[in-house]
């Protein structure tokens, strides 16, 4: 081989080496957990460890949303390994959770929960409602405590 032809395989070899193959890959997801989940592919190996965030560290903000499990997933690939990859999409949410600071929202099938550093939106709504419970009104009508607990089991179907 020339000079000519080793420079020219030499200059392929380094613009080769410098393109990444970007790949997407389907399958369905399977032990999903707080920062990844396994994904299953058919006729294929299955992936370990795909990331749910960009990083699968606890982060002080995210938008996280956690596939069912069972569901249909899409996979990229990061950096061209398939040991490092993250779902991008998916066909059914178990629950989506914002995190920013030290507010955290949770929506799921069991209903909302929004915390706040300790403080949560149910305990505060059924502390309140306990207080107003507790008012005895002089002249004119007390509140119905009837009503108010029925309000209270309410939120709890919606808050958790």
């Amino acid at each position: 081989m020339g000079e000519l032809e080793q420079a020219i395989e030499l200059a392929v070899k380094k613009v080769a080496s410098k393109m990444q193959v970007k790949q997407i890959l389907s399958g369905t997801a399977i032990e999903v957990g707080e920062l990844t989940c396994s994904v299953e592919r058919e006729d294929s190996p299955t992936l370990f460890d795909v990331r749910l965030n960009a990083i699968d560290d606890e982060l002080e903000s995210c938008f996280t949303v956690y596939p069912a499990e069972g569901s249909a997933v899409l996979v990229a690939i990061i950096e061209n390994m398939k040991t490092e990859a993250v779902v991008i999409r998916c066909s059914e949410v178990a629950k989506v959770k914002v995190k920013i600071g030290t507010l955290e929202m949770t929506i799921g099938a069991e209903g909302l929960k929004l915390n706040r550093s300790d403080e949560n939106l149910q305990n505060v709504l059924t502390d309140l409602i306990a207080e107003v419970q507790k008012i005895i009104v002089v002249v004119g009508t007390s509140p119905n405590v009837e009503t108010l607990e029925s309000i209270k089991n309410r939120l709890k179907k919606i808050l958790v």
